[in-house]
């Protein structure tokens, strides 16, 4: 069974990608990093379901719910980065990629909210 609101999932995860992109300065490299990462999963996924990112407007306020609902859906278990070993992160493996990307995304929303 497929997650049907991955429109809403895709559009949700990129207004993340602005928000973090506008708020990061130029010498935040770390952040700037996280930024491409979560762009280049959610371009991919657009181009996977066939989605034009140019059609999303920038929101007052990020609709988390879909990002959430996924991650409960597809029953992915976050990273907890107090005690994550990187050499544990495969970033070549879908899923790991999608885990990290998605932790990212709790962990920068939960911080700035």
């Amino acid at each position: 069974m497929v997650y049907d609101k991955m429109p809403d999932y895709i559009e949700s995860l990129y207004n993340v990608f602005q928000s973090v992109k506008g708020k990061t300065k130029s010498n935040d490299q770390r952040l700037q990093m996280i930024s491409l990462i979560i762009f280049n999963y959610v371009r991919q996924l657009a181009k996977e379901y066939g989605i034009d990112l140019k059609t999303f407007v920038e929101p007052e306020s990020i609709n988390l719910i879909p990002v959430f609902e996924y991650i409960s859906y597809n029953n992915i278990e976050l990273y907890d980065f107090s005690k994550i070993d990187m050499a544990d992160v495969d970033t070549a493996k879908k899923e790991d990629l999608e885990r990290y990307v998605l932790t990212h995304v709790y962990y920068i929303t939960q911080t700035t909210a």
